[in-house]
């Protein structure tokens, strides 16, 4: 219960910042997914937001938390601040964040790239995690190529690869997803939907996820400009959390 009233009152904190000049853009979002997996077949629920803040060129903070829940298990709550350099090219940065769930938390952090062209978007981030309360720990890297065929409609492809140590056990996982986001022309509404496939060495760590999101954004006008004023490193993904 603590997961979930904590998220809840960073989500609504992230709705209100559109009324704060200090805050650039941001969104809040409902999400929904089905996994299909060796280990069996679930639907999750959820919610999320960001928030990006301008603390003086060249420097952005952004603030990110979310809350899901899953057939028959506990919710799992999650809060990430990024410090990103923006320049008119590229921007970089590092992470850090916590996922937590009854008993279990898992604590991140991790450099971040974003290289700009005219129409697309090439980001990565290079991470480790860790969850103590298991004896888990991972490493790996994440990216995620962003076409814009226009500043509303965006289609993303991404990867990871990563290795998870638990309990002197190592194993080692590939991700690769596609989706796409669409916002509507004068409106503050997005829709989007995705699919990643995961594959490990780990028994029923294979599975097919498909997701789709519905998003109220706030401050820049487009999804492009979004983007460019760091979004792009939102949902990137760690180790222990593959797409």
């Amino acid at each position: 219960m603590k997961n979930k009233a904590l998220t809840a009152t960073v989500l609504a904190g992230l709705s209100l910042v559109s009324g704060n000049a200090f805050a650039q853009t941001g969104s809040v979002g409902a999400t929904y997914a089905r996994t299909e997996s060796d280990a069996g077949d679930f639907d999750s629920y959820g919610i999320d937001g960001e928030a990006i803040f301008d603390t003086g060129a060249p420097w952005a903070v952004i603030v990110t938390g979310d809350f899901s829940e899953t057939d028959d298990t506990d919710g799992v709550g999650a809060l990430e601040g990024h410090l990103i350099n923006r320049g008119a090219n590229s921007s970089w940065g590092v992470f850090v964040g916590a996922a937590d769930t009854d008993g279990s938390t898992v604590l991140s952090t991790g450099f971040e790239y974003a290289q700009y062209f005219e129409s697309s978007t090439l980001a990565f981030n290079l991470n480790f995690a860790s969850d103590n309360d298991v004896d888990v720990e991972g490493y790996g890297a994440n990216g995620k190529y962003s076409i814009f065929t226009s500043d509303n409609l965006r289609f993303d492809v991404a990867a990871g690869v990563g290795r998870v140590d638990a309990l002197g056990n190592e194993s080692d996982f590939v991700a690769i997803g596609v989706g796409f986001e669409y916002r509507f022309d004068g409106s503050p509404y997005s829709v989007g939907a995705g699919y990643t496939r995961v594959d490990g060495d780990a028994n029923g760590s294979e599975a097919d996820v498909f997701g789709v999101t519905l998003r109220w954004n706030f401050g820049d006008t487009t999804l492009k400009a979004a983007d460019r004023s760091g979004k792009t490193f939102t949902g990137l993904g760690s180790a222990l959390a593959p797409f």
